[in-house]
């Protein structure tokens, strides 16, 4: 999950209204993209067992986006309702079963570093364009 929460400096050179919106933009985008990370899997190896993936884990993947004031917070999520195995394929690395991670599979940490990298790039994307470069 990620948090962010918006601190309007002194000097400020853009509207604030439009560092929420470009914050927005920016967490938006990470949140799309770590849903789209998380739930693509690698091509099914395991074919010994004759099963035959079926798609729900990667149906359970589901982002959001929460606004309050100057609080902006996305989510990456999974329905354990809908996938209850979840967790051993793709949860944190205490909960996964090592096979998965062996055979190609990303979970919660690999997201997370993820997230952290593209929604610090993204920021400072949409702060370049909204305050002219400055």
């Amino acid at each position: 999950m990620i948090k962010l929460e918006t601190i309007a400096p002194k000097n400020l050179i853009a509207d604030k209204n439009k560092i929420i919106a470009a914050l927005y933009l920016a967490v938006q985008d990470t949140v799309s993209e770590g849903q789209r990370f998380i739930a693509k899997y690698p091509p099914q190896t395991l074919t010994y067992t004759h099963y035959r993936r079926t798609g729900t884990l990667k149906k359970s993947w589901s982002s959001e986006i929460h606004m309050g004031g100057d609080r902006i917070e996305g989510i990456v999520g999974s329905n354990s309702n809908i996938a209850p195995y979840n967790k051993d394929v793709q949860g944190r690395s205490g909960d996964r079963n090592p096979m998965f991670y062996k055979h190609g599979w990303n979970g919660i940490p690999e997201l997370k570093a993820k997230m952290n990298i593209e929604l610090a790039r993204r920021i400072d994307q949409q702060m370049q364009r909204t305050t002219g470069g400055k």
